[in-house]
């Protein structure tokens, strides 16, 4: 991260992307759960899987290049296209408690950027507020340049989703760090994407994934919100 950037700013990153850092997503599971109690993801390998398939076919496509449209209205202060992208990326999420679950995030992140960051104003207000956009609107206000602001996003969401596997599954500690490693290359790749997506790349079908999240609140027992 270290570049043009200042020092702070990267530490500021860091503290972002660091998984004691109080967003929520320790809560929210997007459906992972749900394939936890069919049976279907048992081992360290089946969550790296799991994680592949749902980063490049779900998250890339919606969550992560959200960040970037974000950022980019945010810089350009189009708060009327601000507005706009988080109403559409609110339709992208069609399981309620996924949805749900990205509204309480991003409020949790700009409440705690407000108490932390006493340059972010935020006066922007959302129709729903969702992680990614939020995430996007603050690094254009604090000037954070895009590639390390979306390789921030792609730690925080790998880093919780690995722990809530490791929580649930279980598996130990050591099984969540390999599977964390072996997902570096995949979120690189990922944020190259994004860096030379436009916005009519944005959106994507993932029918299995939207099952697991609508399945979730019907599930007998639940370690998490989502």
């Amino acid at each position: 991260m270290i570049g043009q950037q200042s020092l702070q700013t990267d530490l500021r990153l860091l503290q972002l992307a660091d998984s004691s850092f109080p967003s929520g997503a320790f809560t929210q599971s997007f459906g992972l759960e749900t394939f936890i109690q069919r049976g279907d993801i048992k081992s360290p390998a089946d969550l790296a899987q799991f994680m592949r398939t749902y980063l490049y076919y779900s998250w890339r496509t919606t969550d992560l290049l959200a960040v970037k449209l974000a950022w980019q209205a945010a810089g350009a202060s189009d708060e009327k296209r601000l507005y706009s992208l988080d109403r559409r990326l609110n339709g992208m999420k069609l399981p309620h408690e996924s949805c749900a679950g990205s509204v309480k995030m991003g409020k949790r992140l700009r409440r705690l950027l407000r108490e932390i960051d006493p340059n972010y104003g935020a006066n922007m207000q959302f129709p729903f507020g969702h992680h990614a956009i939020t995430l996007g609107h603050y690094g254009a206000v604090a000037m954070i340049e895009l590639p390390s602001l979306l390789t921030t996003f792609a730690h925080m969401t790998a880093v919780s989703l690995v722990a809530n596997g490791v929580r649930a599954i279980p598996i130990g500690q050591t099984g969540g760090q390999q599977v964390l490693a072996a997902l570096h290359p995949l979120l690189e790749e990922c944020i190259a994407w994004v860096l030379n997506a436009e916005e009519s790349d944005w959106g994507g079908s993932a029918p299995a994934f939207d099952w697991a999240g609508m399945a979730h609140e019907l599930l007998y027992s639940r370690i998490f919100m989502s």
